[in-house]
């Protein structure tokens, strides 16, 4: 069975709702939605009683994304595991999809997909065309949470853990799902890649993505999952490649760096 974690505030109701009827038509149904509201759990839950499919509704009282989807984990009975946003949504396809990679192929810890904007019809980033057995480090930091599927019977349950500092709602804003899956590598894991589409999300804009906070939360990010001459050298790659995308380069740069300084990992 897959459990799908959906964090959520509660306010994007119609995304909810285009979220939810997605899941109602999966072609496999042996899922379990784990729906965490961190806020307006009463819509959410009026939003849930609308549909039959499995559910569990986490109710926090504490925001944050990583917290969120660990808090989730506490509640997962599945044996493969996946997160989603709220403002995503599946094609019928997916979860039969999934499941039956993971089950063919039961020496892997875990398989990538692709996310597709339906409504500008482009993809979500620049995808391999051919498939991959196994993904390097390099090649897992390019990913997001919402196209990997995790196969428990591989992977402890301790071991599918996000940094709390890190992600939405935290101090540092992104970096939680190249920290989760770089762990996944120092542990020895494979995880491969499939070439096709397994979840619709619209495509924000490079710009968007590499705002203030965005690129100040690179250099803790760095640092966290190497050291911190390694980590300078990482954001300094990055920043020559980004740099016609930010909006003020080099304040941009040193910020991150100065945080990168100061980043201790709590505990």
């Amino acid at each position: 069975m897959i459990s799908v974690i959906i964090p959520t505030l509660g306010t994007r109701v119609e995304e909810l709702n285009r979220l939810f009827q997605s899941l109602s038509v999966q072609e496999s149904q042996n899922f379990e939605a784990i729906v965490v509201s961190q806020d307006n759990h009463e819509k959410v839950e009026e939003l849930l009683g609308a549909y039959t499919f499995p559910t569990k509704h986490v109710r926090l009282n504490r925001k944050g994304l990583s917290y969120s989807r660990n808090e989730g984990m506490k509640a997962v009975s599945g044996s493969i595991v996946t997160f989603s946003d709220d403002d995503c949504w599946y094609p019928p396809y997916a979860f039969k999809d999934a499941e039956a990679f993971l089950q063919n192929h039961p020496d892997k810890a875990g398989v990538c997909f692709q996310i597709f904007d339906p409504v500008t019809n482009v993809y979500y980033k620049n995808y391999a065309r051919e498939p991959k057995d196994t993904l390097t480090l390099r090649e897992l930091f390019q990913r997001s949470s919402i196209e990997f599927f995790i196969s428990l019977d591989r992977v402890k349950k301790e071991d599918v853990f996000f940094d709390e500092d890190f992600g939405l709602g935290a101090r540092y804003v992104s970096g939680e799902e190249n920290i989760f899956l770089s762990h996944l590598h120092s542990l020895g894991h494979s995880v491969s890649y499939v070439n096709n589409v397994i979840v619709y999300h619209l495509k924000p804009s490079t710009d968007s993505r590499l705002n203030y906070k965005s690129f100040l939360s690179k250099g803790p990010l760095f640092r966290r999952i190497s050291n911190l001459p390694v980590g300078f050298l990482m954001l300094t790659a990055l920043f020559i490649k980004k740099y016609k995308y930010l909006e003020k380069p080099f304040p941009y740069y040193f910020a991150s760096v100065r945080e990168m300084i100061s980043y201790k990992k709590r505990g």
